[in-house]
């Protein structure tokens, strides 16, 4: 991350609240502390950070506690190659900085040290301090410009996420009371657990990603995922199925990726993505299925944010409790739209056909998605909702393992 001696400059003067130009200090004999600052911070952007260094640590013997001096310090033990060193003495100045001017400084130039040492994600932790603790928005921009910097050069990055959400039906169970038997003219009540039970979803997902090579037209990464969902379930739920627990219905999934992205062509307005995983799945804390995904996907950029995309994926998926097997094959169309308020909506159109011996798991399935992301975070967190509708088909009829007999008399 390099500083201009203009930002640098900026940011004394913004905690100091003023600054005496170099030609003015120049003829003094006697400087006054802040004059020294000044000389010290001209002294590391003019490239001379031992002339800076000696000067902060002259305001240090005066002063031991003196904030802005140990930023300048801490900024010229960087450009020194002293870099535990300018990482002690950021510390330092963040933990007696009193204004958020100051913590602002401390944050940057300890971001800059880190970053130098190759310790880019927690660089990337001291630039969100520094962004959150900016005294203006210009400060603050540059803080998020050497965030995306630091992002972009950062093999590592990692991400949490939680999300909690209502539920009309937590255990895809049916939304009718009764089944028919083909198509027979018999009704069987269903059990709670087989009907639809509403409740709260609660989703905690952990990623990260190490890039393991990377050129002008292309990027490889290996991306591991762990994903937990699990529920509450409501008051009327509790009364159709009492015995049921939210933890009944909990999938956790666990995978290992590699994704390679490039461009089609010379161009860069079709880029596209390979990606090959595998996986393992439990279900109510017991292993459920492993399996292993290969997928394609091409986009059509035609305008800045706004693509259409295609793909096509086949999995299998080996089964690690009483389900059995399954081969399924997925088509995916939709377009992205960026709004003229940079907010994003996406449609999307999938289709999926899984073939296997179970009835449950024989199915052609078609689902029609629309989502809207907003540009602006709300209290700092990002937003996205959306709405989906599907259809799966069948073509054997669930049978029901112990039926309930209603109203039907025998005739023997």
């Amino acid at each position: 991350m390099n500083r201009s001696r203009k930002n640098f400059i900026a940011l004394l003067f913004a905690i100091s609240g003023a600054l005496t130009s170099t030609s003015a200090i120049s003829q003094e004999v006697t400087l006054t502390p802040l004059e020294m600052r000044t000389l010290a911070a001209n002294a590391v952007v003019s490239g001379a950070p031992r002339q800076g260094y000696q000067l902060a640590s002259a305001l240090l013997e005066r002063n031991p506690n003196d904030t802005v001096a140990l930023i300048i310090r801490a900024r010229a033990a960087r450009d020194l190659g002293r870099l535990d060193e300018a990482m002690a003495t950021a510390r330092k100045a963040w933990n007696g900085a009193s204004t958020p001017s100051e913590r602002f400084g401390a944050s940057m130039v300890m971001a800059q040290a880190l970053s130098t040492s190759g310790a880019k994600t927690r660089a990337q932790l001291w630039l969100r301090r520094a962004a959150q603790n900016a005294p203006n928005e210009n400060f603050k921009d540059i803080a998020i410009r050497d965030f995306r910097y630091v992002q972009r050069t950062n093999p590592w990055s990692t991400e949490l996420s939680f999300a909690a959400a209502p539920s009309s039906n937590v255990n895809n169970g049916s939304a009718r009371s009764t089944t028919r038997l083909f198509d027979l003219p018999f009704e069987f009540q269903l059990s709670g657990t087989a009907r639809a039970l509403s409740g709260i979803q609660y989703n905690a997902g952990f990623a990260t990603r190490y890039r393991i090579a990377e050129s002008q037209s292309s990027q490889s990464d290996l991306l591991f995922r762990f994903d937990h969902r699990t529920y509450t379930l409501s008051n009327e739920a509790k009364l159709l199925a009492p015995t049921a627990k939210g933890s009944d219905f909990a999938f956790t999934s666990a995978s290992l990726s590699y994704i390679r992205r490039g461009f089609t062509g010379s161009g860069i307005d079709l880029p596209n993505q390979f990606e090959l995983t595998g996986g393992r799945t439990w279900y109510a804390q017991q292993p459920f299925m492993q399996y292993a995904r290969i997928g394609f996907t091409q986009n059509y950029v035609f305008a800045p944010g706004s693509f259409v995309f295609g793909g096509v994926s086949a999995e299998r998926q080996q089964s690690l409790s009483a389900r059995e097997d399954a081969n399924s094959l997925g088509l995916n169309t939709g377009v992205r739209f960026s709004l003229a308020n940079k907010d994003r909506l996406t449609l999307s159109v999938n289709a999926k056909r899984s073939q296997s011996l179970d009835a449950n798991l024989d199915y052609d399935q078609l689902t029609l998605s629309a989502r809207y992301a907003l540009a602006k975070p709300i209290a700092g967190v990002s937003v996205d909702f959306g709405v989906s509708l599907g259809q799966k088909n069948h073509d054997i009829h669930r049978v029901l393992e112990h039926p309930t007999f209603d109203g039907l008399t025998s005739d023997r």
